[in-house]
C-alpha cells in the first residue's frame, strides 16, 4: 500500500469530525448556560464572604446568576455596602437585587415608628431583628457598636419577598459574618421564631381591648362614628407594635401613616440600644413610677416588679394631625400616652415595683 493510500485510510470520516465539534459546542454551551443562568460555578459566599450565595438565591425571585459588587467589610465598619444582583439571559427572567449595609443609628431609631412596624415580623433572643416584604435588619453585638450608637446590618430587596423566614435567615447570617469579620462578637447562623403580624389586613378594634391590650379603648378618643382599624403583632411579645388607623376619607399617604402608633419591647438588646442614646435620662412615667425617658421619642423604659424592664412608646400619625384640624374636641396627643402605657404594662406583666 502506498503512503498516500495509508494516509487516506487513517483520515477520519467527515461525519465523525462534525460529531466531535458538535459535542464540544454542546459542552461549551452548557458551561456558558450554567455560568450565566445558574450558580453552579459561583462561589459559596459573595460580598467578600458576607452573603451566602445559597440563601441569597432563595430570597431573590426567579432563576439566574448572582453577581456581587463590593469587597466585604470596610475599614470603617459602618461604611460597608455591597449589592447582589440576580440576572439571566433567559427570556422574561428579569432582574432582582439586594443591598446589604452596615449602619450606625440612634437607639430610638431601632424601632422607628415612622417605619410601618405593624407589617414587620420580629425575631428576638440570641439575635434581634425584623423583616418585612422588602427589607430585613439585625442588631450586631454590643462590642460592634460605636461609642454613641448601636449598629445594625440591613438588607433591602428590590422585589417583594415571598418567604420572610428565608430573608430573616439571610439577614442573620450576614450579621453573623459581619460580626465575625470585625471580631466584635458572635451570632447564630439563624434567627429565632418570627413573630408575624396577626393578619395581612388591618382589622376593626375590639372595644376595650384595642391592639389586644386589656383596658385600652378608643371611645371618646376618635371622631364620632369613625371606625378604628388595628394592625400589628399579637401582644405580649419581646418586640411588638400596633398601628391604629381611622377608616375615613383621608388620602392614601395620610391613611398609610395611621392615627396612633404604639411600640413595646422587653428585648435586652433593644433596651441597651435605647440606653446608648446620650439623651436618655431618669424621669417619671405617666403612672408615677420612676423610669427612664427615651431620647427623642415619647417613650419610657419602665422598671417592672418581675422580669426585664419594658420599653413603651407612642407616636401620633398624620391621620391624627388631620383629624385634630377638623375636630376641635379631639384630645391632645398626651392624652393617648397614659391609657396606652397603663394597658400595655398590664398586658405585658409589668407591675410597678414597690417602693
Amino acid at each position: 500500500m502506498s503512503t498516500a493510500a495509508g494516509a487516506a485510510g487513517r483520515t477520519r470520516p467527515a461525519w465523525k469530525v462534525w460529531a466531535v465539534v458538535a459535542a464540544v459546542v454542546v459542552v461549551v454551551a452548557g458551561l456558558l448556560h450554567a455560568w450565566r443562568n445558574t450558580n453552579v460555578l459561583t462561589e459559596g459566599r459573595l460580598c467578600g464572604g458576607l452573603i451566602s450565595t445559597e440563601q441569597a438565591d432563595a430570597v431573590l425571585p426567579g432563576a439566574g446568576r448572582l453577581d456581587s459588587e463590593g469587597d466585604g467589610l470596610d475599614k470603617d465598619l459602618t461604611d460597608t455596602v455591597c449589592r447582589v444582583e440576580k440576572s439571566s439571559v433567559v427570556l422574561g427572567a428579569g432582574e432582582s437585587e439586594l443591598t446589604v449595609r452596615v449602619w450606625a443609628l440612634q437607639g430610638n431609631e431601632i424601632l422607628n415608628a415612622d417605619a410601618d412596624l405593624s407589617e414587620t415580623s420580629f425575631f428576638s433572643g440570641t439575635v434581634t431583628g425584623g423583616v418585612d416584604s422588602y427589607k430585613g435588619w439585625a442588631l450586631l453585638p454590643e462590642n460592634c457598636w460605636t461609642e454613641k450608637q448601636p449598629v445594625i446590618v440591613r438588607l433591602s430587596v428590590s422585589e417583594t419577598v415571598s418567604d420572610r423566614n428565608a430573608l430573616a435567615a439571610l439577614t442573620t447570617d450576614a450579621a453573623r459574618a459581619v460580626a465575625a469579620g470585625a471580631k466584635c462578637g458572635g451570632l447564630p447562623e439563624r434567627p429565632g421564631t418570627l413573630i408575624p403580624p396577626v393578619s395581612d389586613e388591618a382589622r376593626p378594634v375590639t372595644q376595650g381591648q384595642a391592639c389586644g391590650l386589656e383596658g385600652l379603648t378608643m371611645r371618646g378618643q376618635v371622631p364620632a362614628a369613625t371606625e378604628v382599624l388595628e394592625a400589628g403583632q399579637k401582644a405580649p411579645a419581646d418586640v411588638w407594635s400596633c398601628k391604629l388607623t381611622l377608616d375615613d376619607e383621608t388620602n392614601d399617604v395620610v391613611r398609610a401613616d395611621g392615627f396612633m402608633k404604639y411600640v413595646a419591647s422587653r428585648d435586652p438588646q433593644v433596651l441597651a440600644a435605647l440606653r446608648k442614646a446620650p439623651g436618655t435620662a431618669e424621669a417619671t412615667a405617666p403612672d408615677g413610677r420612676k423610669a427612664e425617658k427615651a431620647d427623642g421619642v415619647p417613650g419610657f423604659i419602665l422598671p417592672c416588679a418581675d422580669g426585664d424592664p419594658l420599653y413603651l412608646a407612642v407616636e401620633s400619625g398624620l391621620q391624627y394631625l388631620e383629624a385634630s384640624k377638623r375636630h376641635e374636641d379631639l384630645p391632645k396627643r398626651d392624652a393617648y400616652v397614659a391609657p396606652f402605657m397603663k394597658a400595655a404594662a398590664k398586658t405585658f406583666g409589668c407591675a410597678a415595683p414597690t417602693a
